[in-house]
């Protein structure tokens, strides 16, 4: 593939291969005592030496090695420097389907077993994902019954309160929030407004879910990032461990005119507790009733030591909107597979799915602004194609026999970004990623950035100034998630 249009300068490469023999003078070959005792002190050297140039390259090595194309539960730990005359879309593409392969590989749902890859199945197989196995947003920001915080409870545990039954644990798939409206809303620009809600063609709100391994669990309740007074500040700012990884997934509710054509192209979870449409109990606690939702966008961020602002990388449904690429980098098109668009009707006009924020119906949702019961759905497009070097590892991947007759081969990666600029993390430093958002850049996901596909805005770069410039290493639901302090009397374990 042709190198990326201006990749930058990645970190300074290893070169393999140099020689070692110059560390060794010619003059060592004379005869002689001092000669003898010269050529031990730089066999010495070139041996401390060459041992230390093994040292530096074996991470390097090590991530190489594992640079393939391949269908297992195990994905790659990180994306070591990469030279500046190589293309690095490749490099970065084929470690984000690692990791979406290994993150949807099932998993256990049984909490003794949180996070761990059931290696006797395969990907196709059913089951829990991993990802889905992992600690909640609400499982980690727990509420009592007078708002204040409570400490999570252990990683192998479900004894967290549920939003939608407060002594039900966490056993069931729970697309709700202890406010009722979190998951309603994308993200916005800004951690005092959320952005607008997404209505699917088939009259559903889709839902959003965060979830965390256990990493980034231990960093936040190590800390005790849960309770607001605690969060980082760019005075005291905070990093989270290596090897971090968040999730958030989109999802589409289900109705009776999703056929079985349609259900048959998704991953699904059926019964999954939903928080009710019109209203909420007089005690605060989300009414919630019971359906079945597609998976239909999953972003993806892992912090990394060459990449401590982390690599981002997203996914969505290939049925989610009309194809606009062109020749090999064109995407797939539901019509060719005979079902509908899942946010657009090809029968109404094109639009830029970008309503002006006063618009009632696409207000975010909140105690003023309930949901509607029969919400008018969005027109969605994607407004710039995805790299055609993105499409290609696509292209590679559903052509792996392990994926090609499964619903997986029905999602793609859309976009990843990474940090050029590592050192030294901070607040202070954005990462300078790679590639920059532009007017030809796809850096969205129509199902989780629908109403901010233009330019300037990308992942990075987003979660830099709502987040990263506070302290709080990029992630940004805990300033809106964390919870306030119990009183004093009731603070002792909190301190």
């Amino acid at each position: 593939m042709p190198r990326a249009a201006g990749h930058p300068m990645n970190a300074p490469m290893i070169r393999k291969g140099e020689r070692k023999s110059g560390l060794v003078s010619s003059r060592d070959s004379r005869d002689g005592a001092g000669g003898g005792f010269r050529k031990r002190i730089h066999g010495f050297v070139a041996a401390v030496i060459g041992a230390l140039a093994v040292l530096i390259l074996v991470p390097a090595l090590a991530a190489a090695a594992d640079a393939k194309l391949k269908v297992v539960p195990d994905r790659i730990d990180d994306v070591a420097p990469i030279a500046p005359e190589r293309d690095p879309i490749p490099t970065f593409a084929n470690f984000a389907w690692r990791a979406f392969i290994a993150l949807n590989w099932p998993g256990f749902a049984n909490p003794e077993q949180r996070g761990e890859v059931d290696r006797a199945k395969t990907l196709g197989d059913a089951g829990p994902r991993v990802w889905e196995t992992w600690k909640s947003r609400h499982e980690v920001f727990q509420q009592d019954e007078a708002g204040y915080a409570r400490v999570p409870a252990p990683w192998k545990s479900a004894g967290d309160s549920n939003p939608c039954d407060r002594a039900g644990g966490s056993q069931t798939k729970t697309l709700s929030s202890f406010t009722g409206f979190d998951e309603f809303n994308q993200a916005g620009a800004s951690l005092d407004r959320p952005a607008n809600p997404l209505v699917a063609q088939n009259r559903t709100y889709t839902r959003y879910e965060v979830r965390f391994n256990e990493q980034e669990f231990n960093s936040i309740v190590d800390r005790k990032w849960y309770v607001r007074d605690n969060l980082p500040t760019p005075q005291a700012p905070g990093a989270f461990q290596f090897g971090s990884i968040e999730v958030k997934a989109a999802w589409r509710v289900l109705t009776e005119r999703d056929t079985p054509a349609i259900r048959a192209r998704y991953y699904i979870v059926k019964d999954a507790a939903v928080s009710a449409i019109t209203k909420n109990s007089p005690a605060g606690a989300p009414i919630c009733g019971v359906a079945d939702v597609a998976l239909v966008g999953l972003h993806i961020v892992v912090k990394t030591k060459y990449r401590p602002q982390w690599i981002w990388m997203s996914f969505e449904h290939v049925d989610n909107v009309p194809p606009i690429g062109i020749g090999n980098a064109r995407e797939p098109d539901a019509k060719d597979a005979q079902v509908p668009y899942a946010f657009n009707d090809v029968l109404k006009r094109p639009t830029r799915a970008n309503p002006p924020l006063n618009a009632s119906m696409l207000a975010p949702i909140s105690a003023s602004n309930p949901p509607q019961s029969d919400p008018e759905p969005i027109q969605v497009v994607r407004q710039r194609p995805i790299h055609a070097g993105i499409m290609a590892m696509n292209r590679a991947y559903w052509a792996m026999p392990e994926i090609r007759n499964t619903v997986w081969a029905n999602y793609m990666l859309v976009m990843a970004q990474w940090p050029t600029s590592a050192r030294p993390a901070g607040p202070k430093n954005p990462g300078h990623p790679f590639p920059a958002s532009s007017v030809t850049t796809n850096l969205a996901n129509t199902s989780m950035e629908t109403f901010q596909q233009h330019a300037p805005t990308s992942c990075m770069s987003c979660h830099h100034q709502v987040s990263n410039v506070q302290g709080r290493d990029f992630v940004a639901f805990m300033g809106v998630s964390a919870n306030k302090a119990p009183p004093q009397s009731a603070d002792l374990f909190l301190k």
